[in-house]
């Protein structure tokens, strides 16, 4: 079938799931932090798990492709285990859903299994970053460990309001085209297209004010597909460029939580710093407006420095 034609479909095909989820799964509610912002009570109620989508349509329009497979398959296992996250979220009505080491433990194995599977495929151990290469040998695999699990877990931190994960997913997504395209990984190009329909049809409906959310479903899948398609377009460099914001989010976490230890004493007024912004009283859409910005000015600096 015509990839032009395949992509046509999966648009129609996205925008008619996603009308039928928010029309009749109204069940499969969010359920906000006990000690979240007051102004995030108001979600309480509203549709999550919108990422499910991200995991199943692609599979239908996947090619067969050794390499586009595990890509998928990996972000596919990341994205199973935010479902059943999600799911015990919605059963037992709070918002303690898998029990984080047992989360991990899961994450380490599956990455693991993919870092097996990747040496199959590439049997190079050597990391590329920018213009320095390091054979890193059997520390290869540690670094994957915390490259997938770290990019899964910094974009679920960014999921923390309406439209900001799916705009800067978005915008990857863009910038990893383009990359593809360059090295004439066409492919590539297809998978990262089949992954961003159904990503932007959310993401319209997700923006402020949102009518459902992607969930730990979506945000682990995200994180997991875009810092694979960076590991194998050797652009692991671009991606962590790219994800300065993601990683910024991790690290306002980090600072709170040290700094609270040693001083009794907040930082930010709440952490990831996107919750900062909104304690300030800043507006969600304002929100996603200074972040998408940043990140087109750090996706516009890679693609013009050819940083990968």
């Amino acid at each position: 079938m015509n990839i032009f034609l395949n992509l046509f479909i999966l648009s129609l095909i996205s925008i008619l799931f996603y009308s039928i989820y928010i029309r009749f799964f109204k069940k499969a509610s969010q359920y906000e932090r006990e000690e979240g912002l007051s102004s995030h009570k108001i979600k309480n109620g509203t549709i999550t798990m919108g990422g499910i989508f991200f995991l199943i349509l692609p599979l239908i329009f996947l090619i067969n492709n050794i390499k586009i497979l595990q890509i998928f398959i990996t972000s596919l296992l990341y994205g199973l285990i935010g479902f059943i996250d999600d799911l015990l979220i919605i059963i037992k009505k709070n918002n303690k859903g898998i029990n984080p080491n047992i989360k991990l433990l899961l994450e380490t194995i599956i990455a693991i299994i993919s870092f097996i599977f990747y040496l199959n495929i590439n049997d190079t151990t050597t990391l590329n970053l920018y213009f320095f290469q390091f054979d890193i040998k059997w520390l290869f695999g540690l670094f994957i460990l915390f490259f997938l699990n770290a990019s899964a877990n910094a974009f679920n931190l960014t999921d923390g309001i309406d439209g900001l994960c799916g705009g800067l997913s978005l915008l990857l997504s863009i910038a990893f085209i383009l990359i593809a395209y360059e090295k004439k990984e066409y492919e590539t190009m297809y998978l990262i297209s089949i992954v961003s329909i159904p990503l932007f049809v959310f993401w319209c409906f997700n923006i402020p004010k949102a009518y459902l959310f992607m969930g730990d479903t979506g945000s682990l899948f995200l994180g997991v597909f875009y810092s694979m398609i960076a590991l194998y377009l050797n652009a692991i460099f671009a991606f962590i460029i790219m994800a300065l914001i993601f990683i910024f989010e991790v690290l306002s976490v980090i600072i709170q939580v040290t700094y609270y230890k040693k001083k009794h004493k907040r930082i930010f007024k709440m952490a990831p710093f996107h919750h900062h912004l909104e304690a300030i009283g800043k507006k969600e859409w304002e929100i996603d407006l200074i972040f998408f910005i940043i990140e087109f000015f750090l996706i516009s600096i890679v693609l013009i420095f050819h940083l990968y």
